[in-house]
C-alpha cells in the first residue's frame, strides 16, 4: 500500500464533481502511474435509488462506470492543476452483478496507455468478494 493520502478537500480540488455526482468518497491507496484504490458507499439517500427502482433501489451500471472514471483521475502524479479528467470512451464494460444501498464499493483502476491527452485505463467495481464490473474506459484531460 502506498502511503500517498488522498483528504476530501484533495478530492474536491482533483475532480469537478460535486453531489449527486461525486461518486468517490475516499482514496484507500494510490501508486501514482501504477493503481488506485477508491471506495464509494452506496446509502438509501442516493437521488438515483428514488427511481432505479422504487421497489428494488439498484444502482445503475452506467455509474459503475463513472466512479471508475473518476477513481482515475487520481492516477496523475501531480494534481490537475486547472484540468479535469473525463470519461471519453467505453472500449469494453462487463456487468456481473447489482449493487444496492448499504453496499461499500471497492474501485481499482490502473493505466494501460497514455498518447494526445488520453488516458486508457481498466478498472474493476467489487463489493465484499464479488465482482460487479470490470471495464476498459478511455479518459480525457480538459482545461
Amino acid at each position: 500500500m502506498a502511503a500517498d493520502p488522498v483528504t476530501t478537500d484533495l478530492i474536491k480540488t482533483q475532480l469537478p464533481h460535486r453531489f449527486p455526482f461525486l461518486l468517490v468518497d475516499r482514496v484507500l491507496e494510490r501508486e501514482p502511474g501504477v493503481r488506485v484504490v477508491a471506495e464509494k458507499l452506496l446509502t438509501y439517500g442516493e437521488p438515483y435509488f428514488q427511481g432505479h427502482f422504487a421497489d428494488r433501489p439498484l444502482l445503475p451500471g452506467v455509474l459503475m462506470l463513472e466512479m471508475l472514471a473518476q477513481a482515475g483521475g487520481f492516477l496523475e502524479a501531480e494534481p490537475l492543476a486547472g484540468q479535469s479528467i473525463f470519461l471519453a470512451q467505453v472500449v469494453d464494460a462487463r456487468f456481473k452483478g447489482p449493487a444496492f444501498p448499504g453496499d461499500r464499493l471497492r474501485l481499482e483502476v490502473k493505466p494501460e496507455a497514455s498518447f494526445a491527452g488520453l488516458l486508457r485505463i481498466t478498472g474493476t467495481v467489487a463489493c465484499e468478494d464479488r465482482i460487479l464490473c470490470t471495464a476498459k474506459l478511455v479518459l480525457k484531460r480538459l482545461g
